[in-house]
């Protein structure tokens, strides 16, 4: 068995091997099976003057390859927010990679009872896994074709998630005073913010679309994409989606946003700042599907943009759709009950 490595190492490997270690730079399209579950997601491994790095959706992962083999550690968390690594273990053949994923070392059995009680809430996951070369199509310039992407729309194929991303020292110091029990907005009833609960499901988009604007109602949400020369005034405020706008290149949507409130990537507490802008690109593949692919800049606190991407099947529009409810009642009344009120109004200046 290879040697532990530690988060984003570089893989320092003996010459005998250097030209097999090349072939694997470069950018893939990865794709997880994990019984009946898809996952998709961009691999990229590249040269630096150390060596190899390799990053998935702009995070970075352990990484060791020897000759024609590569083994991966790449976090996550299940649907009950426990973050876990899966570990892959494969090898490039005829310029694809593929293996098996699951947990590093064996597991105890009252993970494996869970598993097989939760599959979603399972911290040691297991499954195949694939990748081959990404093809960087780009739409800029051409002549808008636009699409008609109006519907009600469930998850498909989900992305990979991130537990974690390649912050700055500011968001690192940031994160570090995080409290998930005190500091999570949804917690409070607050919105997360568009970008930790996009593509997920349970906050899947109900699609309304006019020449001039496309409108996303996601659970009690509702989100505006500007097609014409609508833009923000210059002291606008900052809003959980911010304002967007939106236009054709060829039959791409391309989207971006900004007027961001300040928010959080994900649950474990990773910042992202006012100055923040996102970039989404809208396609339909050719099975009929909605792609969405989003990238999040925000130099002040990544030092990689992370990704984030899911595939959206049409659905039948019969089922009722009620918005999300919330009472934060419970919420505050548990910190009183706890004695803990105090400490939240003292750390006001971690909520948005």
């Amino acid at each position: 068995m290879m040697r532990r490595l530690p988060l984003a190492v570089l893989c320092l490997l003996p010459a005998l091997s250097l030209a097999a270690a090349k072939d694997f730079a470069g950018k893939w399209d990865l794709t997880f099976t994990q019984g009946a579950l898809t996952m998709e997601g961009l691999l990229e491994i590249r040269e630096t003057g150390d060596g190899l790095k390799g990053y998935v959706e702009g995070g970075p992962v352990r990484l060791r390859i020897d000759a024609d083999s590569i083994e991966m550690g790449i976090d996550d968390r299940t649907a009950a927010g426990m973050p876990f690594e899966r570990y892959l273990r494969g090898t490039l053949a005829k310029g694809s990679m593929s293996g098996r994923f699951g947990p590093e070392n064996e597991v105890g059995d009252k993970i494996r009872s869970l598993c097989r009680k939760l599959p979603l809430a399972c911290p040691a996951p297991t499954g195949s896994w694939r990748a081959a070369p990404h093809a960087d199509v780009t739409s800029a310039g051409q002549s808008p074709q636009p699409l008609d992407l109006s519907g009600t729309w469930v998850v498909a194929v989900p992305g990979i998630r991130r537990w974690s991303a390649d912050l700055t020292e500011s968001a690192k110091a940031w994160k570090a005073g995080f409290d998930v029990k005190m500091d999570l907005p949804d917690l409070r009833c607050a919105s997360m913010g568009l970008v930790n609960g996009w593509g997920f499901r349970g906050n899947e988009p109900e699609i309304y679309q006019t020449d001039t604007k496309v409108t996303i109602v996601l659970g009690s949400e509702v989100r505006r994409i500007y097609l014409d020369d609508r833009r923000p005034p210059e002291y606008a405020d900052w809003y959980p989606l911010g304002f967007s706008s939106g236009h054709w290149e060829g039959s791409t949507l391309v989207v971006e946003t900004t007027n961001l409130q300040p928010a959080l990537r994900e649950w474990s507490g990773e910042p992202i700042s006012e100055n923040a802008r996102v970039v989404e690109r809208y396609s339909i593949d050719e099975q009929g599907r909605l792609v969405g692919v989003l990238t999040l800049n925000d130099p002040q606190y990544y030092r990689e943009a992370p990704l984030k991407r899911a595939r959206w099947r049409r659905a039948d529009d019969k089922a009722i759709r009620f918005p999300s409810l919330c009472d934060p009642d419970s919420f505050y009344r548990q910190l009183y009950d706890e004695g803990k009120f105090d400490e939240y109004i003292r750390r006001a200046g971690r909520r948005f």
